[in-house]
């Protein structure tokens, strides 16, 4: 038994021999953050760019939506990595984000659109405050909410006229015009052109879903 027991510590000290233990400048390489990592932060920015590019070029007609759809996915996957690197810097590169998930399929991607967008804007960028108000309209508007800037619209299978998503009535038309570009007015003429080959959807008509009001207090910080 002793024997047996001197030659398994002879096994165990040879294959701890073996191991060899990580060299001075392994052990003590530091982290680098993407902050502090200028050429991995440009790359990242320039792959944001790509992403983009893509995502339009998949919006060109005639459009595959069974391509397209899983596309996007992996898209937002990789934008939330880029994220989660900290490699967001440039308002170039949080608007390109929020776009990115303004073609998302549920409400939450909608409202980090509306969150990017505005850091955009932060950043000095206020041709992003369109897409601002686009996405917070979609957030509401897909959570079962009314519409604040009057930028969303739909068309149901069996109907043959686009509707204006429900506005909510009490939001100053000032901020509608500064955010989404469009007075009230203008943006039902805007959906009476999209029904311009069917004259009995004229006036645009607003959609009927019965959606909840968007009173002040509704979007922290903003609304």
């Amino acid at each position: 038994m002793a024997k047996f027991h001197l030659s398994l510590c002879c096994f165990v000290l040879l294959i701890s021999g073996c191991v060899s233990a990580p060299s001075n400048a392994q052990a003590s390489a530091p982290f680098i953050s993407c902050d502090q990592d200028p050429s991995r932060q440009k790359l990242r920015s320039k792959e944001l760019q790509e992403i983009v590019d893509e995502d339009q070029k998949d919006r060109t007609p005639p459009i595959d939506w069974s391509k397209v759809q899983p596309r996007d996915e992996l898209h937002r996957k990789r934008v939330g990595e880029i994220f989660g690197e900290g490699c967001f810097k440039t308002a170039e590169d949080y608007a390109a984000a929020a776009l990115v998930y303004q073609h998302g399929n549920i409400p939450d991607h909608f409202f980090q659109t509306f969150l990017w967008a505005k850091r955009a804007v932060e950043l000095g960028d206020p041709k992003q405050k369109w897409l601002m108000a686009a996405g917070i309209d979609r957030y509401l508007t897909k959570s079962g909410h009314k519409q604040l800037f009057a930028t969303q619209t739909s068309k149901d299978g069996s109907n043959p006229c686009w509707c204006m998503e429900e506005i909510e009535s009490s939001f100053p038309e000032k901020l509608r015009i500064e955010y989404g570009k469009k007075s009230l007015k203008e943006a039902l003429e805007w959906v009476d052109s999209l029904n311009e080959g069917n004259p009995s959807c004229k006036p645009t008509p607003f959609c009927q879903k019965n959606l909840k009001n968007t009173p002040a207090g509704s979007v922290p910080g903003f609304w």
